[in-house]
C-alpha cells in the first residue's frame, strides 16, 4: 500500500493528571508517535519534570492537586526552560469554561481520543521545529507607517509578525492570512495594545513572515481596526492636549461620590493609593480613550483632584542614580533576556503592605493585576521599578515551605529574594535579604530596596 509517511520527530511532552488510566493512554498513544513522555500526578512533581526535561508540550488537568492550574501556567511561562511550551488544559465541559479558566492553553476535553490527541501534539511538536523564518520586510516608520503596512499584509494575506520600536513605545502586531490576530505592548494586549502602536509615527518596524500568535484575541476586521484606530488616535491628541500630562498624580477628592458605577467608579477604586495618569491607563484593561473621556469627566465634575506628590518618594538621589542602577543590573543573571527580577516574599498582609509602600515611589508602576494567592502568600508580579533606562522586576512569593524550593524557578531571570518577614535558609543560589524596619512607608520601602541591592 502507497502513501506519505511523516518522518517521527521526537518531541519532550509532559503529561500531568492524577487518572492513571489518562496517564497510560496518552503516553502509549504519544510514544507510538516517537515522542518523549513523561508523566506525573500532581502539579508539584510536574514543574520539576517540566523544568528538567524544558518540556515543549505540556498536557495538564484542569484539578491538577498541590498547585492550582493558575499558578502551574504561571510558573512555565516564567521559567526560561519552559516558557515557551504549549499547554494543553484536560478537563470536563464545554471547551469556552477551559478557556475561561485559563486562557494560555488549548483545551481538551474529556473524555476524548488518546489518538487524536497524540495527533494533535503531533502537529504541534512539528510546527516548533519548522526552520525560523528571518524578516522579510524592515524600515522606518517615518517612511512606510503602521497603516499602509497592514492594509498591504491584508491585501496580499500575509501571515507573520510586525514589530515596531520606538523610544516611547514597543510591541508586536500578529496578522493571519491578512487579518490581525493579536497584538500585545506591554502589559497591553488586544485592541488595546493595536490602538496604542498604530499611533506610533516614529521608529523601526520589522515583519517575521510565518510567525503565528499563542492565542488570537481580534476578531474584527483589518478595514475596522484601522478607521477606529485613526478615530481614536485623533481624539487623544484633543484629550492629552487638555488633560494634564501622563506624569501627574491624581488622587480622589474629599467629597468624592461613592455612588459612581463604571469607569469612573472603577478609577476612583484605583486611586486608593494615588497614581499617576499613566498609571491608569496602563493598569486597566480598558481601552486609553475610553479611560481619558472617566478621567476628563472625573475631573471636570471635581471628584478627582492632582493629588501633592510630597508624599512621594524617589528611589533615590539623582546623585546616587548611576551607583543604584549598576547595583540594579548586578541582581540580573547574565544570557537571559529581559529585566532582572527581585523576589519579594511575606505573608498575603505582609506583600499587600509592601505593595501600597512601592505606590508610593516615583519610580515603581505596579502591575496590571495584582498577584494571585498561593500557600500563605502571594505570587505573581508587583510591578517594575524604573530607574533611568534600567528595568527590575518585582515578583511575590509565596513563603510556604512546600513551596520554598520552587523560588530559583520562579525568579530564574534575579539573584535574590527580599524577606519581609525571617524565613530559614534556602539552599540555593539565591540570596536573601532581610527588608529594613519601616520597609511599610514609601521612604522605608525605598532604603529597603536600596539596602538589598548593595548586598
Amino acid at each position: 500500500m502507497s502513501g506519505t509517511h511523516q518522518t517521527p520527530l521526537e518531541g519532550r511532552v509532559l503529561v500531568v493528571d492524577e487518572d492513571y488510566d489518562t496517564l497510560d493512554q496518552l503516553a502509549e498513544a504519544m510514544r507510538r508517535h516517537g515522542h518523549k513522555v513523561v508523566l506525573a500526578t500532581d502539579g508539584r512533581s510536574g514543574l520539576a519534570h517540566a523544568v528538567e526535561m524544558q518540556a515543549e508540550v505540556v498536557l495538564v488537568d484542569c484539578d491538577v492537586r498541590i498547585i492550582d492550574v493558575r499558578t502551574f501556567v504561571d510558573v512555565l511561562t516564567e521559567n526560561p526552560r519552559t516558557q515557551g511550551a504549549h499547554v494543553f488544559l484536560i478537563g470536563r465541559g464545554d471547551p469556552s469554561e477551559l478557556s475561561a479558566l485559563e486562557p494560555r492553553a488549548e483545551p481538551i476535553v474529556k473524555p476524548f481520543h488518546a489518538e487524536e490527541v497524540a495527533a494533535r501534539v503531533d502537529e504541534v511538536v512539528r510546527a516548533r521545529r519548522e526552520p525560523a523564518s528571518g524578516p522579510d520586510l524592515e524600515g522606518e516608520l517615518e517612511q512606510v507607517g503602521a497603516f499602509d503596512l497592514l492594509q498591504v499584509f491584508a491585501q496580499s494575506r500575509r501571515t507573520g509578525l510586525l514589530r515596531i520600536e520606538s523610544p516611547h513605545r514597543s510591541g508586536e502586531i500578529f496578522v493571519r492570512d491578512g487579518q490581525i490576530v493579536a497584538a500585545r505592548s506591554g502589559a497591553a494586549v488586544a485592541e488595546k495594545a493595536l490602538y496604542r502602536l498604530l499611533a506610533v509615527l516614529e521608529g523601526q518596524f520589522v515583519f517575521i513572515p510565518g510567525r503565528l500568535a499563542d492565542r488570537e484575541r481580534i476578531a474584527s476586521s483589518v478595514d475596522h481596526l484601522l478607521m477606529e484606530a485613526a478615530r481614536r488616535t485623533d481624539e487623544r491628541l484633543r484629550l492629552t492636549a487638555a488633560l494634564p500630562p501622563l506624569v501627574t498624580v491624581l488622587a480622589p477628592a474629599a467629597n468624592a461620590p461613592a455612588d459612581l458605577d463604571g469607569l469612573p467608579a472603577q478609577i476612583l477604586g484605583d486611586l486608593a493609593e494615588p497614581r499617576s495618569l499613566g498609571e491608569i491607563l496602563d493598569t486597566s484593561t480598558a481601552l486609553d480613550l475610553e479611560l481619558l473621556r472617566a478621567v476628563e469627566g472625573l475631573l471636570s465634575a471635581g471628584h478627582v483632584v492632582v493629588h501633592q506628590t510630597s508624599g512621594r518618594v524617589r528611589l533615590c538621589e539623582p546623585a546616587d542614580e548611576p551607583v543604584v542602577r549598576g547595583a540594579m543590573m548586578r541582581l540580573r543573571r547574565p544570557g537571559l533576556e529581559g529585566p532582572g527580577r527581585l523576589g519579594i516574599t511575606g505573608d498575603a498582609a505582609a506583600v499587600q503592605r509592601f505593595g501600597r509602600a512601592l505606590a508610593g515611589i516615583e519610580d515603581f508602576v505596579a502591575a496590571p493585576e495584582p498577584p494571585a494567592a498561593a500557600g500563605t502568600g502571594l505570587f505573581g508580579h508587583l510591578g517594575r521599578l524604573r530607574l533611568g533606562g534600567t528595568e527590575l522586576e518585582l515578583f511575590a512569593l509565596p513563603p510556604d515551605r512546600a513551596l520554598r524550593p520552587w523560588w530559583p524557578a520562579f525568579v530564574a531571570q534575579g539573584r535574590m529574594v527580599l524577606a519581609l518577614q525571617p524565613v530559614e535558609p534556602l539552599g540555593s543560589e539565591l540570596r536573601v535579604a532581610t527588608a529594613a524596619a519601616g520597609w511599610e512607608s514609601p521612604a522605608g520601602a525605598a532604603e529597603t530596596l536600596r539596602a538589598a541591592f548593595k548586598r
